[in-house]
């Protein structure tokens, strides 16, 4: 399997974000996305989930759409300050499983956080829930990952979450880590850096 993108263009207005970006990433590897800061990494992400179409040029996977094949971690990611962990996950899994909900809320050290409001966690563990999402899907049929900056709030534990995380969906699909985290790039096979515009 090949997530592709080909010659992908962002513009909002006349402002361009992104300018001829094609990349390929086969199944099983993970492509690290580099950039200086505004040049589009984030965007790049958004295009391949399908959050925001493409100005020009197309993301596809085996000549597929993508779009309903991704999780997506972000700094920004929508989650509801005022559910708790436990009704976080439940509500974006659509599953009302509480034991397999709890033991994957468990994996990323929020086992003792279940009953705790979102909105009252520090952004170290808002991070946490928001990759326990991310992976849910992840490993629920959803073979394209895409983390954006997602070791930016997290310490040193959490950093070894992530690098699990990558770990574990090699062998689902693709990963794409948008950073610029020289630490995160130890994670990736091969590296895209957005074209300057």
């Amino acid at each position: 399997m090949l997530l592709r993108g080909e010659k992908l263009g962002k513009r909002f207005g006349t402002r361009v974000v992104l300018r001829d970006a094609s990349f390929q990433v086969e199944s099983g590897a993970v492509l690290g996305v580099i950039g200086r800061n505004g040049a589009g990494k984030s965007t790049l992400l958004r295009l391949v989930s399908g959050l925001m179409a493409p100005s020009r040029g197309r993301v596809v996977w085996d000549e597929r759409s993508p779009r309903d094949l991704c999780a997506l971690f972000a700094p920004d990611a929508p989650l509801y300050r005022e559910l708790t962990c436990l009704e976080n996950l439940r509500f974006f899994a659509g599953v009302a499983d509480n034991t397999t909900l709890r033991a994957h809320l468990e994996q990323f050290a929020l086992g003792d956080r279940l009953h705790d409001f979102a909105g009252d966690l520090s952004s170290g563990l808002r991070a946490r829930l928001g990759l326990a999402v991310a992976a849910y899907f992840a490993s629920n049929s959803h073979p394209i990952l895409l983390l954006d900056e997602p070791t930016a709030n997290l310490d040193d534990a959490g950093r070894v979450l992530v690098e699990q995380l990558v770990q574990q969906h090699r062998g689902r699909g693709v990963t794409l880590i948008a950073t610029n985290d020289v630490r995160d790039l130890t994670m990736c096979d091969s590296i895209f850096e957005i074209p300057p515009i």
